[in-house]
């Protein structure tokens, strides 16, 4: 057996966060707990590497049991856990500790248990698990638990009755509406999205990030529901992706605090996701795979720099102009490029899928293509307007070095190659996703799919 196609990289990838956390049970010292995890997160990303280069070279790399790669599944082992390294590197030495770097661990476990999950049972099971991280890093922090334990015990209750019912009536459309009820609060759908500006603005930034940026309520609409799709209700579904986009782009222009003007650019790029899902075209799907890919690495990107500049100036406020550009240019720079990716600028990783979203919801309805166009108008404005207040204005004096750290420096040129390299590459992973979108919707393997190319106007 060639040693580059074994199931060992798959037990790896999968297992090696999980025995890690367990390690950190003994571990006392921060600086430790910290190297500890961000060498386990870079050896299983490594590990990731090879199952998707060799699943895309042809090769079997199936896990066998209710675990295995697909084709769905391949391309995000690497992107999740290059999520969870970003918020270990992006984390600063005085808030990390033992239990925060256990918890980043067990998050990547379970996210990569829930890609890898070919059962139904066990990926409910495994999101229903998942829920209690943040819970735990909201009572470690002395906030209070009872909304997010409201939301979090509503997602359960509708996904748990909608999982029973389907298995007792298949063909039956309320147990379908039930789950997508139930993904759909996951993925902080209006009005079921109070959980998460609350979670980004009380639990700590890096625990809510790696919970909510994996999407793994994605992988629970390819799984539990697209088999037993019925199309009113996909199409419901998808109109309060469509709002929810259109509102979480306009409630960040107007926040005044940053944490809340991530939370609610991520409510509206994940909605957006959500919303190509729920298409169930081959465009839509396309592009539902591809922004699943770009939209999480842009917006850990943008949450990078914030999380960066909170370790050295505290909480930030979008009220005036800070003119951080002085102090940190490396910041800066991060921030505009991951900013302008995360609404599909040219040249960038989030061109492509933007495009082709907008593009393919062109043959849907005029009205769609004008919300979705709307909508990242709105997220650009609101990035625009963050970025001016963080690092425009004149700049403060302070008597310590506020330069980039060697941890902050490996990040932004992690970054930095990921959304510009990750344009370039665009084209042949639309190829890809569009031959899996086809084959997960029966349609031909050969049908042609428009990708967007840098052509000047005539």
């Amino acid at each position: 057996m060639n040693f580059f196609v074994s199931p060992f990289w798959i037990q790896l990838t999968a297992g090696l966060p999980f025995a890690a956390a367990a390690v950190l049970l003994f571990v006392r010292t921060p600086s430790i707990a910290a190297r500890w995890s961000a060498t386990v997160l870079a050896v299983a990303l490594g590990s990731a590497a090879i199952i998707f280069t060799a699943h895309t070279l042809g090769a079997s790399t199936a896990g066998g049991g209710q675990f295995a790669v697909d084709d769905i599944s391949s391309p995000m082992l690497p992107v999740v856990l290059m999520l969870h390294l970003l918020a270990m590197l992006g984390t600063a030495k005085a808030r990390v500790s033992p239990q925060f770097c256990a918890r980043l661990l067990l998050s990547a476990g379970f996210t990569m248990a829930a890609l890898l999950a070919q059962s139904g049972a066990l990926l409910v099971g495994i999101l229903s698990v998942a829920v209690l991280l943040p819970w735990w890093d909201l009572k470690s922090r002395g906030q209070r638990t009872r909304g997010y334990t409201i939301y979090m015990g509503l997602f359960l209750a509708l996904l748990l009755a909608g999982w029973f019912n389907l298995r007792a009536a298949p063909q039956s459309a309320w147990p379908v509406a039930l789950l997508l009820l139930a993904l759909l609060l996951r993925g902080g759908i209006v009005p079921l999205h109070g959980w998460m500006p609350s979670l980004f603005q009380n639990a700590a930034f890096g625990s809510a990030l790696v919970f909510v940026l994996p999407l793994t309520e994605v992988i629970g609409v390819f799984r539990l529901l697209i088999p037993h799709a019925h199309a009113p209700i996909m199409e419901a579904g998808g109109i309060a992706c469509l709002v929810t986009a259109l509102y979480g782009g306009g409630l960040a222009i107007v926040q005044q605090d940053s944490r809340r003007f991530f939370a609610c650019i991520g409510l509206s790029q994940t909605s957006m996701v959500l919303y190509a899902v729920l298409m169930r075209t081959p465009n839509g799907l396309t592009a539902a795979l591809c922004l699943w890919i770009s939209a999480p690495l842009a917006l850990a990107g943008l949450a990078f720099s914030l999380r960066a500049l909170e370790a050295r100036f505290g909480s930030l406020s979008l009220r005036e102009h800070h003119g951080f550009y002085e102090q940190v240019p490396g910041l800066a720079i991060c921030f505009l490029i991951t900013g302008l990716a995360s609404v599909g600028f040219p040249g960038t990783i989030g061109f492509v899928p933007m495009e082709l979203l907008i593009t393919g919801s062109v043959d849907r309805s005029l009205w769609i293509t004008v919300v979705l166009v709307l909508a990242a108008m709105f997220n650009a404005i609101a990035i625009m307007r963050a970025y001016f207040a963080l690092f425009t204005g004149r700049s403060p004096t302070t008597s310590i070095s506020l330069r980039t750290t060697p941890a902050e420096r490996i990040g932004i040129i992690l970054i930095s190659l990921i959304v510009f390299l990750g344009g370039w590459f665009s084209p042949p992973v639309v190829e890809s996703r569009h031959r899996i979108a086809n084959q997960l919707l029966g349609e031909p393997a050969g049908a042609p799919v428009e990708t967007p190319t840098h052509k000047p106007r005539k």
